[in-house]
């Protein structure tokens, strides 16, 4: 019983990387940023919001942030 329960959260990792990782690949798929509106908002603006919610950092670094943040 205990082998049973030890393989099942051992499948359960990998299962729930899986889904995360899909998760995150596709709110990175959908068109538009979140930042689009109908009145659009300067450059600097845009890129100052983006800086400070890492959307400029490389995708591998996002998705380890997004990681560390569902926990």
């Amino acid at each position: 019983m205990i082998s049973y329960i030890i393989r099942r959260i051992l499948w359960a990792i990998p299962v729930l990387l899986i889904i995360s990782l899909v998760t995150f690949g596709l709110g990175h798929a959908i068109p538009g940023g979140p930042f689009d509106e109908e009145k659009p908002l300067p450059a600097e603006i845009i890129a100052n919001l983006e800086a400070y919610y890492g959307l400029d950092d490389p995708l591998w670094k996002q998705y380890t942030d997004y990681l560390w943040n569902a926990l």
